[in-house]
């Protein structure tokens, strides 16, 4: 009989494999960019989803709860893989996708299961400017953004790079350009943009960047 891939557990479950696997929470926290406190939350939860899985799984590069994905491989000899993919559109898909070929890759270490994008376009100049890379790991939804901070959120039509802020409607978000130029008439030329919840397919943390004359 075969045995089927596991799409969820309790958060019992989920630490007894960390410790069985000799995985220091704190040292995780700090490689999945979230506070000590944040993953003992979800360790303490009962349901353990599975993106919370592949989130750790591609941290460790090994498939440690067993839900027949295989981790982010193409971390070769732990470098990190740097595509070529324009943040402001696209298709609606992950990051993690097997027709994707990086264009190089670097060793930075402290990153290990994040993944490089070059920057294009001015809307989140000066903090990153076109042709900057920017380094980014998966978070498991919305619900656990730190608001005022860089993420690269997915949907079915669109690739963005912003600053992630509450919205007044609690069923969306607010994407925020860093770049405040305006128009003549004062109108900012990269205005705010409201994202429905639904719509998001994946979110990414930046947490790390580069400017390519260091690469």
């Amino acid at each position: 009989m075969v045995k089927q891939p596991r799409t969820q557990m309790t958060g019992k479950e989920a630490r007894y494999i960390l410790k069985q696997n000799s995985v220091n929470q704190a040292w995780l926290a700090e490689q999945l960019g979230i506070s000590p406190q944040a993953l003992n939350s979800r360790l303490n939860a009962d349901v353990f989803s599975r993106s919370n899985m592949v989130e750790i799984n591609n941290v460790l590069k090994k498939d440690i709860f067993g839900i027949g994905e295989k981790p982010v491989d193409v971390l070769l000899a732990g470098t990190i893989p740097i595509y070529d993919l324009r943040l402001s559109a696209g298709l609606g898909n992950g990051l993690y996708t097997d027709d994707m070929t990086p264009i190089e890759h670097v060793s930075i270490p402290g990153l290990q299961g994040c993944v490089g994008l070059t920057v294009y376009g001015d809307s989140m100049n000066p903090r990153y400017r076109s042709g900057d890379i920017v380094f980014v790991r998966p978070i498991p939804n919305v619900e656990g953004v730190d608001w005022g901070h860089p993420y690269t959120i997915i949907t079915k039509a669109d690739r963005f790079i912003k600053l992630l802020y509450p919205s007044d409607d609690v069923s969306s978000i607010k994407l925020v350009s860093a770049n405040e130029e305006t128009r003549l008439d004062g109108s900012r030329l990269y205005p705010d943009k409201e994202v429905q919840k639904t719509e998001i397919l994946y979110i990414y943390k930046v947490v790390g960047s580069l400017r390519r004359e260091q690469l």
